[in-house]
């Protein structure tokens, strides 16, 4: 953080929906040097996810900017860009403002959720962190408000604008206290790479992205199934705007799959009950791609998803226990989650490969520096 003093917690907001409103917050923001920041989508409500508002608390002021109302958000990002920007949780806002406005920042970020977790904090959840150093409860009423709607409530509006308010001062505590631990190069990376994350979300997009949780098991022809409805979900909840639960939620996708490759016919004459609150209509179409499905030929079948060896199979399974309790000791001495110092995956990948030195570590495991120069103490 760039200052040393901490400022009261700006009270109210102000409403942004109209361009001489939103070009004076522009002016007023050029003399801030950083801002809390938060925004509000309707990913829950509806296939194409939007930015619904903008959540903005700097110098004293916070606004709420409603993006939907027609203003001109150019100059605007042209000038947050060059502030140093605080988020609760950057990576999801990172990524819709970069999808949606082009978005990215050049000066630096800092995630108070991140430097919860350098902090060793046990919850880190905004809430959770506002009540720790504020002590004040905050309402989690419209979490999963439709954000969309207009006109938004007095109660939502508040509800939004607490996300940032307290952000600048959070951020602040934090800092003093990391920089007493010696673990800015910690926060520094994180940040950074939540920043770098967001540029290659879209670009990496899952090329099988019906093989979803749960569906490693199945067998090629139940796979066949989950691929077709899958894809008939998505086009059905692109056509209505809805996001796919809505649509059909997993678990009935899952049990949908298996049960058309035990017997379609069965399942067809003998609906689950998920099925049977389905409209006519949806579900014809439905059924047809079920038929359509049953009759793919097994040359055209997916292939199952390859089984992970036990655990006595596997050469270095010795080295990850090793490694895994090196790691859950070390966190324990730091006072952070073992999780956080490292994950299962990047020790499993470090124990199959054995890299040698501090950038052989990084690019096997995919670990921040910190964290590999914390690991290559372990393999020396």
């Amino acid at each position: 953080m760039h200052k040393k003093t901490e400022h009261p917690v700006p009270p109210g907001y102000i409403l942004i929906a109209a361009q001489s409103d939103m070009d004076r917050t522009v002016d007023e923001l050029r003399h801030a040097a950083c801002a809390g920041m938060d925004t509000e989508a309707d990913s829950l409500h509806h296939y194409f996810e939007k930015v619904c508002l903008i959540q903005l608390s700097f110098n004293g002021r916070n606004v709420v900017i409603d993006p939907l109302s027609g203003i001109q958000l150019r100059e605007f990002f042209e000038v947050l860009s060059e502030k140093e920007l605080i988020f609760q949780g950057a990576d999801f806002d990172l990524r819709i403002l970069k999808k949606s406005f082009g978005f990215r920042p050049k000066a630096p970020v800092f995630d108070t959720m991140l430097a919860a977790q350098v902090l060793g904090f046990e919850k880190i959840g905004l809430a959770a962190i506002v009540e720790k150093y504020f002590g004040v409860i905050l309402s989690k009423t419209a979490q999963k408000a439709d954000w969309s709607r207009r006109p938004l409530t007095e109660n939502l509006l508040s509800y939004a604008s607490d996300d940032t308010r307290y952000l600048e001062a959070i951020a602040l505590r934090m800092s003093v206290r990391i920089e007493e631990l010696g673990r800015q190069h910690w926060i520094r990376q994180c940040c950074e790479r939540a920043v770098r994350t967001a540029d290659y979300t879209d670009a990496e997009e899952d090329r099988e992205p019906w093989r979803i949780k749960g569906s490693f098991k199945m067998q090629p022809r139940a796979l066949a199934f989950l691929r077709s409805l899958w894809n008939w979900r998505d086009e059905e909840a692109r056509r209505r705007d809805r996001p796919s639960f809505m649509i059909l939620k997993n678990e009935d996708l899952l049990a949908l799959a298996q049960g058309c490759a035990d017997s379609p016919e069965a399942l067809l004459s003998e609906l689950p009950d998920f099925l049977k609150k389905m409209k006519p209509e949806r579900f014809e179409s439905l059924k047809n791609v079920i038929l359509s499905a049953a009759d793919i030929d097994p040359s055209q079948w997916p292939a199952q998803a390859p089984r992970t060896p036990w655990k006595d199979e596997k050469p270095y399974q010795g080295q990850l226990e090793k490694l895994m309790n090196a790691c859950r000791e070390r966190a324990g001495q730091l006072e952070i989650q073992p999780s956080f110092l490292a994950p299962r995956a990047a020790l499993t990948a470090v124990a199959q490969q054995n890299p040698l030195g501090i950038e052989a570590i990084m690019q096997t495991s995919g670990l921040m520096r910190w964290q590999s120069e914390i690991v290559a103490e372990f393999l020396s």
